[in-house]
C-alpha cells in the first residue's frame, strides 16, 4: 500500500512563500510593536561609539535621562555651569510620539530628540534603536562650539538585561 503524501498544513506568507511564525510569538511581537507609550524608550541604550543613554520612566509623559560618554561618565556642559548630563527630565508627547530632553533650560539652548524604531534599517542587524539628534534655538548660536560634547550622532541600541 503506497504511503499517502502528507499535506503541508504550515501557513505561509502568500507574497513570498516564507513560513509564518507560530501565533504566540506573532501576537507577542505585534503587542510589543503596538506600544505607543513612553515605555518603549525606557532602559539602557548604547551607541557604537560607546556613548550610552539611560532612561527611567517617571510618569506617563516624563522620564529621567542620563547621557554618558564613551568612558561611562556624564557629559559636563560648560555653557550650563558644567552641569552633568544625569537625571535630565524628558518629555514625551503621546500624540506625536516625540521624546525630547532640554539640555539647558526649556526654550533655550540645545534639545536632544530621540526617535524609536523597532527594526532600524540603518543598523547592520536591524535592531531596536533610538535615533539621536540635537537641535538648538537659532538665537543661541554661541553654542555651536558645544555640539561635539554629545558625541557622534549615531544610533543607540538596547542593551541586553
Amino acid at each position: 500500500m503506497p504511503k499517502e503524501k502528507q499535506k503541508n498544513t504550515q501557513q505561509t506568507d502568500s507574497s513570498n512563500g516564507v513560513p509564518l511564525r507560530s501565533t504566540p510569538y506573532l501576537i507577542q511581537d505585534v503587542l510589543h510593536m503596538m506600544d505607543f507609550s513612553i515605555n518603549k524608550f525606557t532602559g539602557k541604550w548604547r551607541s557604537e561609539s560607546g556613548y550610552s543613554i539611560e532612561i527611567q520612566r517617571i510618569t506617563e509623559l516624563q522620564a529621567s535621562v542620563s547621557l554618558l560618554d564613551c568612558n561611562g561618565k556624564p557629559v559636563l556642559r560648560p555653557y550650563f555651569n558644567n552641569c552633568p548630563t544625569i537625571g535630565m527630565i524628558a518629555t514625551y508627547d503621546d500624540y506625536d510620539g516625540t521624546f525630547e530632553v532640554d539640555l539647558w533650560e526649556k526654550g533655550k539652548g540645545f534639545t536632544l530628540h530621540l526617535d524609536h524604531e523597532y527594526s532600524y534599517e540603518l543598523d547592520h542587524l536591524n535592531r531596536e534603536s533610538l535615533i539621536f539628534s540635537i537641535s538648538r534655538y537659532e538665537e543661541d548660536n554661541f553654542l555651536d562650539t558645544y555640539y561635539k560634547l554629545f558625541g557622534p550622532l549615531d544610533h543607540f541600541t538596547r542593551e541586553k538585561a
